[in-house]
Parts: structure tokens; C-alpha cells; sequence
């Protein structure tokens, strides 16, 4: 029993302190929701505080012996400050950081690798001092029942830190009984190990993307997984010509103004197929819109529309916004432990909300406006080859009777069977497979002879033209009906160039 003074300054007595149970408490710390590579990122962060300018991660299968390091040449820890590192809840969050700082809690080195192992092995040093060593071993937590954080470093961590770092200043964070990442103990298990290295795989398309802006430009850093440097990646494409910068402002938060900068990304017409894939992200086109959230460069929040009362659709697929915060703002966005989750002040609303509404209402028009370029051309309005319908109360698609080249087969001597033909493509349309990929690889459908061997596109173009020449159509009569034909009308030189070489009727 003590006394202590409360809150508003009276005594409080008769109270017990009630210390949470060790064995208890450090299997909850392991269920924060980490995946490995958000785990992975954490570590990252803390390798960055330290003014780390190379960070290394490496991941070694042996079975039930597999381990994940990350290692790097920042300030490093002695033995004092390495033992307050491994407490968990070093710092309170309200405590005041540095302004490079990308810590929050002061939890994440401990949940992030609580999360993915049963044993954590942290080895630093720094110029003035030589290696600490300490080591948190769950299963010992749990056989004690006390926090016990090892002082004695084993000999194989201790050959680790010398394969791994040397002599040099630095810290080795070490990762060993990954019990939720290793799916059979045994080393020759050739799908367990495919699965493991596939883990490294994501953690190397999450940091790419995670830490983006500190692999490239300025004062940039060298981040590896597996000795290969990871790719960066670019939400807004701002190194492609046709990306627009739509707004950018800042906005009052709390005495701070808050960069917002918005683009349009181009339209899948001015992207390679490559640009294409690598820009759609981890989750596609229409998941990938929306704001993307920056804490000291180090990005939060990857494509939310913040519960400002906005839907994800295609048409608003290429809006993405840029919010840069500072550090000391966290509790402000709710910012939780595993730094992947941030909601928006209340007074910000209204700002956010109409940059959001701005951006959106431009990738609406690039996409139409790609759409009416589609639909129109010089020559006038283009025929399109496929007609959506009512039946009944059902929508159908049907081939396009008015289309010219259509119309021109269906007056021939065997028009029956082309109607036959035709008939039979409009009740086989595969609408639900066309649905299904459109939903899981959005923009990936291919343009009219989009990829196709320019000769495929040329033989094509022939037999049309010979086909309305024989319909009693003149070179110039042609040409106006071509540029005017889906998907002709996307091929305007070469419609001119295949009449003019066609022999037999008058040149264009």
C-alpha cells in the first residue's frame, strides 16, 4: 500500500499496483496485425532514425532453423541504450521526436518482431563502443513468467553478426523461430521454401513502395532485400509527360500547413503495357486511388478516400493526392502502432474533400474525353461495331446490322450463313468473363489490334477494302466509310495508304 498525489493534486491512498502477467501479455503483443512486410518496414524505419544510408534485409531458409535480418550502418546502440531499445514502450507518444524521427510508440521493434518470431536477437555497435548484445526468447518469457530480456548472446548470433556486419558501426536485428512463417520444418521441403522466398518478394514490392521517396532524389538511401536493390515506386508517375499536376496547396492544421498536392495519372492509352502494370499497384487501378499519406516521406497510407464520402470507381481510377505530415501531428490522425492507418481531423474535412472533388472530376473527364476520341473522328461520327440492348428486361449485345462492312456481308449471296454466324457470336458473348478480368486486371484488355503484328493489321485492312471495292464502292467512297468504321477509324494513315495501293479502283 502507498500514497501518491492525483491528478488534480489530491492524495490518493490504498491502491496495489498489479503488474501484467508476462507470459499473458507477451503472447497479445505478437497479434497487432502485422504482415511480414509491414514487420519488415518497421524495422526499416528504425535502421532510417539512425541515419542508416545502407539497410539490408536478408532472409535465409533452413527449415525450422530459417532466419530474417535486417542490417545496416546507422548510428548504432551500446549496451545502455540498446537495453532501453528492447523495452517495450521505449518512448510515450507524446513525447516530443526529432524531427527525422519515424517512430510512434516505441513498440514497434518489439510487436513488429514479436509478430513474425518466437525469438529476437538485436546486435549494435557503434564507433566508440563495441558490440551489445540482448535477446528477447519468448518461449524463456513464458517458461519464467518475467521479463527477461537476455544479456548473453549465443555463438551462432554471434557468427551471424560477424557474416552479416563485422567491425563496422551498426545494428543487426535478427529474426529466428519464425514459427508463422515457416510452413515445415524440414529444409529439403521444396514448397516450403518457394513460400518463404516468396515472402521476400513482398517485402521487397512493400518497400519499394513504402519508402519510395527515400530510395530516390536527394539524400537518398540504399535499401536491399537479398542483395537486390528494391525497386522504388512512383504513385503519381510524375516522371511521365501526360501525368498532370491538378492542385497544390497547403492546407491549416493546428498552426501547420499540410502540403496536398493532387494528379491525374495519364489514361491506359499513353501507358506501355509495362507503365501500365507497375503504376496499377499492388491492388489494381481503382483500388490504388485516392490520398496517399506521408509521415516524414515515409508513406502511411497507400490509396484512401479517408471516409470523406467518395467511391472507388474506374472512372475516378487515375485521382491520387499526396498529403505530406509531420511527425509531432501523429495523434492528431490517429495514427496506430503499425504506421498503416491514418483518419483525417475533423477540420480538414472540408479541404480535403474539395481537392478530392476536384481531381475526381478531372480523371472523369480524361477518361471520357479518351472515350469521345474513341467515339469521333474528323470524318464524323464513327459506326461502332457492337450495340448494347434491352431484351426484355435484360441487357443483350448485338452485332451492329448498320456497321458497313456487316451490312455488306449480310447483302451477299450467302448473307444466311453470316447471319447465322453472327447470331451465334451475339448469344456467346462471354459478358462474365469479360467482368471477371476486367475486375481483376483492370486495364489490362487490349485495344482494337492493340499488340498485333502491324502485317495482321495490313492483311486485315486488304481484305476490307477488297470487300467494299467488290460492294461497287470507289477508292474515295472507301476511305470515308473506313475512317468512319470501328476500329478502323483508330488506323486513319493506314487506311489511306492500303486504298491508295489496292489495284482496281480509283486512288484516294
Amino acid at each position: 500500500m502507498a500514497d501518491r498525489r492525483s491528478s488534480d493534486g489530491g492524495s490518493v491512498t490504498g491502491y496495489e499496483v498489479v503488474e501484467p502477467r508476462a507470459e499473458s501479455l507477451v503472447e497479445s503483443l505478437r497479434a497487432f496485425g502485422y504482415s511480414t512486410e509491414t514487420a519488415v518496414a518497421d524495422l526499416v524505419d528504425n535502421s532510417i532514425t539512425a541515419k542508416a544510408t545502407s539497410i539490408d534485409v536478408r532472409l535465409r531458409w533452413a527449415g525450422a532453423e530459417s532466419w530474417i535480418a535486417v542490417v545496416d550502418d546507422g548510428l548504432g546502440m551500446d549496451g545502455a541504450g540498446l537495453r532501453e531499445a528492447m523495452r517495450p514502450g521505449t518512448t510515450s507518444p507524446s513525447t516530443p521526436r526529432r524531427a527525422n524521427d519515424l517512430g510512434r510508440f516505441g513498440l514497434g521493434l518489439k510487436t513488429a518482431s514479436f509478430s513474425q518470431c518466437r525469438r529476437l536477437v538485436v546486435m549494435s555497435a557503434t564507433t566508440s563502443s563495441s558490440l551489445a548484445a540482448r535477446t528477447w526468447d519468448l518461449d524463456h518469457v513464458v517458461r519464467v513468467g518475467a521479463w527477461q530480456l537476455l544479456t548473453t548472446l549465443a555463438a551462432e548470433d554471434r557468427a551471424r553478426w560477424d557474416e552479416l556486419h563485422g567491425d563496422r558501426p551498426g545494428t543487426v536485428v535478427l529474426w529466428r523461430g519464425l514459427d508463422r512463417l515457416v510452413a515445415a520444418p524440414d529444409p529439403r521441403n521444396e514448397q516450403a521454401e518457394r513460400h518463404f522466398y516468396d515472402i521476400a518478394d513482398r517485402v521487397a514490392r512493400h518497400l519499394g513502395m513504402t519508402f519510395h521517396r527515400y530510395v530516390t532524389g536527394p539524400g537518398q538511401i540504399t535499401i536491399r532485400v537479398n542483395g537486390r536493390n528494391v525497386v522504388p515506386w512512383d504513385p503519381f508517375l510524375e516522371s511521365h509527360e501526360t501525368t498532370q499536376v491538378v492542385t497544390d496547396e497547403s492546407l491549416p492544421c493546428r498552426d501547420e500547413l499540410i502540403r496536398v498536392k493532387s494528379f491525374v495519372l495519364p489514361h491506359v492509352s499513353r501507358l506501355t503495357s509495362q507503365e501500365h502494370t507497375t503504376a496499377g499497384g499492388r491492388r489494381g487501378w481503382t483500388s490504388q486511388q485516392g490520398f496517399y499519406i506521408y509521415r516524414n516521406r515515409r508513406l502511411i497510407v497507400s490509396g484512401s478516400w479517408l471516409g470523406l464520402g467518395f467511391r472507388r470507381d474506374e472512372l475516378t481510377s487515375l485521382a491520387r493526392i499526396r498529403l505530406d505530415l509531420p511527425n509531432h501531428l501523429d495523434s492528431d490522425w490517429q495514427i496506430d502502432v503499425r504506421k498503416s492507418v491514418a483518419r483525417a481531423p475533423g477540420a480538414l474535412g472540408p479541404g480535403l474533400r474539395r481537392i478530392a472533388e476536384v481531381v475526381r472530376l478531372r480523371s472523369t473527364s480524361v477518361y471520357r474525353h479518351r472515350g469521345k476520341v474513341l467515339q469521333r473522328t474528323s470524318q464524323g461520327e464513327v459506326v461502332q461495331a457492337w450495340l448494347q440492348v434491352a431484351r426484355g428486361t435484360k441487357i443483350a449485345y448485338q452485332v451492329n446490322r448498320q456497321h458497313p462492312l456487316v451490312a455488306a456481308l449480310l447483302t451477299a449471296a450467302d448473307g444466311g450463313d453470316v447471319e447465322a454466324l453472327v447470331r451465334l457470336l451475339e448469344e456467346t458473348v462471354p459478358v462474365p468473363l469479360i467482368i471477371l478480368n476486367h475486375a481483376d486486371r483492370q486495364g489490362r484488355q487490349a485495344a482494337p489490334f492493340e499488340e498485333t503484328d502491324p502485317a495482321v493489321v495490313w492483311s486485315v485492312l486488304t481484305d476490307v477494302v477488297r470487300a467494299m471495292g467488290r460492294a461497287g464502292m470507289s477508292n474515295p467512297e472507301i476511305v470515308g466509310r473506313m475512317l468512319t468504321m470501328e476500329p478502323f477509324s483508330d488506323f486513319p494513315d493506314l487506311v489511306r495508304e492500303v486504298c491508295t495501293r489496292e489495284p482496281g479502283q480509283e486512288t484516294a
